[in-house]
């Protein structure tokens, strides 16, 4: 709960010690704010302003929490034309909040590097993670905003995807780092080309800034290191494929040690749909997502999920295979049997990479 007078903010763990909190928006950004006043709901304060409550939420690092208390100041996103004016509060348009996404600093890594991958400058990172300088080490947890709010493209490295997923090799490829937000199930075949890795990651980081207490995600099968033929897969070969689990309100028995059935009733479908969305986000990216495979079923419950969260039909409808049918071709989610438990992803191959098909 933030104190009157302060902006909601995203907590952070930097190092061992609970990190102070996080700025949400500086003075010359010019973010409307909302005080909050008594007997206010989130769900009016989203009406009055045009906006979701998701949207709110989003934008103050929230969660999935509701209850708001007189005094506390909440940033309001660009969620519709000419947002009216409270009571005296802000009646300027607002700017869209940026992305917030967890990044844990690894050996080598500089504030300038990290700032570079993200599409935002060093000092933004220093105002929401309270750094008065520029020493980081790894481990450190920061919580970074995404340039503009957008999908930040990373480096994609020709001739490490060599030939067709279904018959391939892997060519200096990259292992699956570990890391607490997810866990390996077979390490031996978590190698893939350095572009399937770090969009993957970058997906579930995003996850993890929106609902910092959700479970670990199963990581399945991406390639052998050298990639070649895997067994119990006709793909994975080159890689740039990688199953990936789904998120549950409940983390079912055995999970993530292995994959377990999606359904209405377990399915957690913020969480899920929040990686699926950070995922489809790199479609137009070099090296971004070229296919999902996800049981039909499935499809459909993020589907309704996504639509009643306001995203537009025209992404959907690019997306999406449902409602159409499991035969419709032409999107970028497609169904395929036995994919009712994880997300089969797919990667393009580098521009102007002849060697990968």
């Amino acid at each position: 709960m933030a104190l009157a007078g302060r902006t909601v903010v995203l907590g952070v763990v930097l190092g061992v010690v609970a990190g102070p909190s996080v700025q949400a928006a500086t003075p010359r950004e010019q973010t409307a704010v909302h005080r909050v006043g008594k007997g206010e709901s989130l769900s009016r304060i989203s009406r009055s302003y045009g906006c979701r409550i998701a949207d709110l939420q989003a934008a103050n690092g929230m969660g999935e929490r509701t209850v708001i208390y007189p005094g506390e100041r909440l940033e309001i996103p660009n969620c519709g034309p000419g947002s009216s004016s409270q009571g005296g509060k802000s009646t300027k348009s607002p700017k869209t909040a940026p992305e917030l996404v967890r990044h844990r600093v690894r050996k080598g890594e500089s504030l300038s590097r990290i700032a570079q991958r993200y599409g935002c400058s060093p000092d933004d990172i220093r105002t929401r993670n309270d750094l008065r300088g520029s020493m980081i080490h790894p481990g450190m947890e920061l919580v970074v905003p995404r340039g503009g709010g957008g999908k930040a493209a990373v480096e994609v490295k020709k001739g490490q995807s060599v030939g067709k997923p279904q018959r391939g090799s892997l060519t200096g490829g990259v292992q699956l780092p570990s890391d607490r937000a997810y866990y390996r199930r077979r390490t031996a075949r978590a190698y893939g080309a350095s572009h399937t890795v770090e969009y993957t990651r970058q997906a579930i980081a995003t996850v993890r800034a929106r609902y910092p207490k959700i479970h670990r995600l199963a990581i399945g099968d991406l390639s052998h290191d050298g990639g070649g033929a895997l067994s119990g897969h006709r793909s994975h070969q080159s890689g740039r494929d990688v199953d990936v689990g789904l998120y549950y309100r409940r983390k079912p028995s055995g999970y993530p040690k292995e994959f377990a059935p999606g359904t209405a009733k377990n399915l957690h479908l913020g969480a899920t749909w929040e990686l699926v969305n950070a995922l489809i986000g790199t479609r137009k990216l070099a090296g971004g997502v070229e296919h999902i495979f996800l049981d039909y079923e499935l499809q459909g419950l993020l589907y309704k999920y996504a639509k009643e969260q306001g995203v537009k039909r025209s992404l959907l409808a690019e997306v999406f295979q449902y409602p159409r049918g499991k035969g419709h071709a032409g999107t970028l989610i497609q169904h395929v049997p036995a994919h009712h438990d994880h997300l089969h992803i797919r990667y393009k191959c580098p521009k102007g990479d002849s060697g990968c098909k």
